[in-house]
């Protein structure tokens, strides 16, 4: 009985261990096709089991002025490809991601940040497969012309969290739209509650 269960036990996603080293970054963004590269002087482990990792665009930034040089040499003008902020938590894994686009259209849509989503469940790991969580939330509706969205979905990988926020500002001396989307996973709902508790501002 013990065999014939395991080789009818669906195959997962890996889980890699929290908090995330750099080279599990580079592989998903690979698989996810996400572009970007890992911006390794931003890398912050300050806190004992948690790490913020950036991922920044090779060529895009928050304004046309900027030259090539003055971008690397200041990686905060380039374009926020992707925060993520990995940590273990009272033993539960925690992933918490913000993600970035400028010149977005006026009404979001699920496609538009398909592999962002799917670059997070390669992070976090334990899902069926890397799109479990993109068609969780891509059966979900969303309000025409509303600037603000929250959603959330209770998944046998994990608890999901998504928000999506479209920015009115102006970045001068350009006209770039932006919009910013972030998608979090916990090991448990419970462990999301508990983390609320404190401010309701702590996690996105």
């Amino acid at each position: 009985m013990l065999c014939f269960v395991s080789i009818y036990k669906k195959d997962v996603l890996p889980q890699p261990t929290f908090p995330l080293d750099a080279e599990v970054i580079i592989v998903a963004l690979e698989k996810s096709g996400l572009p970007g590269i890992l911006s390794e002087s931003e890398t912050n482990s300050s806190v004992e089991g948690h790490r913020t990792h950036i991922v920044r665009s090779p060529t895009i930034t928050y304004s046309d002025i900027i030259s090539t040089k003055e971008a690397y040499a200041n990686p905060s003008t380039r374009l926020l490809i992707a925060c993520i902020s990995s940590a273990t938590i009272e033993g539960e894994r925690v992933l918490l991601t913000i993600f970035d686009q400028i010149d977005v259209p006026d009404q979001m849509t699920w496609e538009d940040w398909k592999q962002q989503i799917v670059f997070a469940t390669l992070l976090y790991g334990g899902f069926e497969d890397e799109e479990q969580v993109y068609q969780a939330f891509a059966v979900k509706e969303l309000p025409y012309g509303e600037n603000l969205f929250r959603g959330d979905a209770q998944l046998p990988g994990g608890y999901c969290t998504v928000t999506y926020r479209y920015s009115y500002e102006t970045i001068k001396p350009t006209q770039k739209r932006h919009a910013f989307m972030g998608v979090n996973i916990y090991e448990s709902q419970t462990l999301y509650q508990r983390l609320q508790k404190p401010t309701t501002q702590a996690v996105p």
